[in-house]
Order: C-alpha cells, then structure tokens, then sequence
C-alpha cells in the first residue's frame, strides 16, 4: 500500500517513521538524527503537478491550507499544555498536517478531473459501436453515431448523444441516467431504448422497448414512455407525437437490418450516408413529398439498396465515386 506523492510515492514505512518522530517530539525524546531526518524528507517533498491546473491554483491551496494551521496553531482557546510546545515542534507538526492535506487534495482533485474528463466513442460508416459506461450500462452505437460521457458518473450519470443508440441501464435508483440531445433529454433509471438524434434532421425519436423513462424537452416534461412506446418530437413545430411501435423491430440496425417506416428523404438520405460513408445530393423541395418505408439488410450494396427503392418511388439516381445524385423522375 502507497500513498501519491510527486517525486514517486509517500511509503507506508516512511508514513510510520514520520508518526513516530512527530510523537517523540511531544515528549523531548526526539534524537538530532531523527529531526535531521524528518527535515531531509520534508525538502525532497513536491507537490503533484497534476494535482493543481497551474502553479498559481497550487500556491493558493498551500497558502489556504496554511492559513487554516496557524490559526489552529495560534488559537486562543489552546489548552496551556500545547501552548507551551517549541516553536520548531509546532512548526513540525504543521509540515505533518501540509503534507497529509496535499494527499488529500490530489485525490479529491483527481475524482474532479475524472468526472469532468469527458471521453468521445464514435461509431463509422458502417459499423456498429458496441462498449460499456463507467457504471457497467451497455450502448451500441449505430453507424456515423458519437456520445460523449465522463471517465466517471457523479451523483447524475449523463452522456451526450448525435445519432442514434441503444442503451441498456444498469439499474441504480439513487444515481439517475440522462441522455442529452440537442432538442430532448431523457431520464431513466434502469431500462433499455432507443434514441434518435441525428442534428441535422428535424425530428428526434425515443422508442423503450423495456421499462419507463421520462422525455423532457430541455427542462419541460413532454411525456412518459413505456415498453413499446414512442416519442417523435419535431424541432421545426416544437410539438411531439407518440405512438405504439413493434418491440421487435425497435432495435433491428443491432441484427444488421436497415429498418425505416414512413421516414422523410432527409432522413433516408442520412441514414444512407452513414451506413455506406456516401455523400447524397437532392433538391429537398423536390423530395418532400413522398415517405419512405425500407427493411433489408446492410450486406446489400448502396446500389442494391438504391434499386430496391427506386422499384417503389419514382426516383433515378447518379453515382460518381463517393456522391450519389438523386432526382425524381417524372
């Protein structure tokens, strides 16, 4: 067992060496030997760089933490008996007290740094992210998917999502789940659903296939959902719908499977980009019109999947390298 200290660690050994010099001190049995020890020790001591964000934030610690010992040390209230302590005993008990505060400011600032270092897992064209939060929550990422999330969960466990994933919650009633999006937030504290936050489209979806969240719109409660429900808010009306959907087909991009029903181009087009890492060109005012239902899997080829549409819509399509142009054909 150790203790972080800068120049390595602050060893158990020297830790009892230091208790027993400091107690030989109180009754005048300390030898020269022992103080010129304790005074080599105190001097090879330095604070942990990455305990404080600048040497300005170190020094205002180390002058706090003095301040809160001389006037421990210069109260008036102190019995007579510790009054009467030597001035070099004091101020060696003084260096004991600086050095245990530091410890214990570089934990503590370690858990802030923690907390507040937030880590980005992102899902490419194509592929599907599948990885476990700090609290042993499970998420997989669709494709072209990022949620950004602590090294560790403070008293609300909350993550930040763009794109679409599957969350399954670990259950933990005093430490609430939050899933941010631009527009809607959601609020869980055991469950497993789906979220649907492409930034760029206009509607933000959550469907639960096991259990309750709460759905806010920033801090407004739209609604609770439960198994089989679905919440559709649309950021242009700033209005929601919710609706019942098939437990089964909630979650299918997990199995493989590209599963849109009665979706915009937009969000055709989006969801083509990010499962193929294409670029897609079209005239939205020329696109609005129609609503488009697609299941098939992600083995298919863009190509094949372009085709598969354009058997039901009146579309024609272009490809050049990398861009595909979509029109519709008249």
């Amino acid at each position: 067992m150790s203790y972080i200290q800068a120049n390595g660690y602050y060893n158990v050994n020297d830790q009892e060496k230091i208790k027993q010099i400091l107690s030989r001190l109180d009754t005048g049995t300390c030898t020269q030997q022992e103080l010129e020890w304790l005074q080599s020790w105190y001097d090879s001591q330095e604070p942990v760089a990455q305990v404080f964000r600048d040497d300005a934030h170190r020094q205002y610690i180390q002058q706090d933490m003095l301040q809160h010992i001389h006037s421990e040390i210069d109260n008036d209230t102190m019995p007579v008996a510790e009054t009467a302590i030597p001035l070099y005993r004091r101020w060696w008990m003084a260096a004991a007290v600086i050095t245990g505060l530091l410890i214990t400011a570089g934990l503590l600032f370690k858990k802030y740094q923690d907390r507040h270092d937030m880590l980005l897992a992102t899902a490419g064209p194509g592929e599907m992210k599948e990885f476990l939060l700090p609290d042993s929550s499970r998420v997989w990422l669709n494709a072209g998917a990022s949620l950004k999330y602590p090294r560790s969960f403070g008293e609300v466990r909350s993550v930040a999502l763009e794109g679409e994933a599957f969350f399954d919650i670990h259950q933990d009633a005093r430490h609430p789940f939050e899933v941010h999006t631009t527009e809607i937030n959601v609020q869980v504290l055991g469950t497993s659903f789906d979220v649907k936050a492409h930034p760029l489209l206009d509607e933000t979806q959550v469907t639960v296939k096991t259990g309750m969240v709460k759905v806010l719109h920033h801090q407004t409660g739209l609604d609770v959902l439960s198994a089989n429900d679905q919440l559709t808010f649309s950021r242009s009306a700033q209005q929601y719908m919710k609706s019942t959907v098939n437990n089964e087909q909630i979650n299918e991009w997990m199995q493989g499977m590209l599963s849109l029903s009665q979706v915009g181009f937009a969000e055709l087009a989006t969801t083509l980009e990010n499962q193929y890492g294409v670029k897609i060109r079209y005239n939205p005012a020329e696109m609005k019109q129609d609503e488009y239902t697609l299941r098939c899997s992600t083995k298919l080829t863009v190509t094949q999947v372009l085709d598969i549409i354009s058997s039901i819509h009146p579309i024609q399509y272009d490809i050049h390298e990398n861009e595909i142009t979509i029109h519709k054909k008249y």
